[in-house]
């Protein structure tokens, strides 16, 4: 479509279908504010949880798994 004829189109369509259309738009901008408030929930959760997991990752020592795994594979 040229650039304005959407607006044209809008316009020539009946009062009952620019009421139809107009609720179908409301619910799709409803619908995509929940999933961006939702994407920004799981961000800030996120972001919060930045604690590492593992003590040995904390300390930046080594694992006594992957030592050992080390020490096979030197031999």
């Amino acid at each position: 479509m040229a650039k304005g004829m959407i607006f044209k189109r809008y316009k020539m369509l009946s009062d009952e279908d620019q009421r139809a259309f107009d609720r179908w738009l409301e619910a799709n901008a409803f619908m995509g504010l929940i999933l961006a408030a939702g994407i920004v929930a799981m961000a800030l959760a996120g972001a919060n949880s930045t604690a590492p997991r593992d003590p040995m990752v904390a300390d930046g020592s080594k694992a006594a798994g992957s030592v050992a795994l080390e020490r096979g594979s030197k031999q």
